[in-house]
């Protein structure tokens, strides 16, 4: 028996070599895959907490506009005040957040519009809102409004 030409099984150089390659090409794509599909994550969230922020906004200024008898715009100071003869409550408008007494939403707003029945108004008492948040896109703004008393018109 001659035992040195019996061949053992094995993967030649050239073979293992061709299986590496395709391993760190399947591996690279996995990672850049991965890696956009966290972006696209982030984006998600980063939107979803964005419009949390809008909703928890929306009904605050809902409840405030409708459970306080006035409401009025002072564009000097950049507040919008809600009051009756029991209590006020002020939002703060700055650059980058609205700020009250009971929270700060960091949204920035892109347009301010008050309306008093039905007509813009600059300043003073107002019953509706229009808060604009993205100066690209239309369907990021809100429309609040107060349900008037009619004893006002008498």
């Amino acid at each position: 028996m001659n035992k040195m030409n019996t061949k053992i099984p094995a993967f030649t150089l050239t073979e293992i070599m061709v299986v590496i390659v395709i391993s760190t090409i399947v591996a690279g794509l996995a990672f850049t895959v991965l890696g956009v599909v966290q972006n696209n994550m982030r984006s998600i969230s980063d939107n979803y907490e964005k419009r949390l922020k809008i909703e928890s906004l929306e009904t605050a200024l809902t409840i405030d506009l409708n459970s306080f008898s006035s409401a009025s715009w002072d564009p000097i100071e950049n507040k919008l005040k809600v009051f009756s003869p029991i209590g006020e409550r002020v939002y703060q408008f700055y650059s980058d957040s609205i700020v009250t007494d009971i929270e700060t939403y960091p949204i920035k707003v892109a347009q301010k519009m008050f309306y008093f029945e039905g007509k813009s108004v600059p300043s003073g008492g107002i019953d509706a809102i229009r808060l604009h948040f993205d100066k690209k896109q239309e369907s990021h703004y809100l429309f609040l409004f107060k349900y008037n008393d009619p004893t006002l018109h008498f």
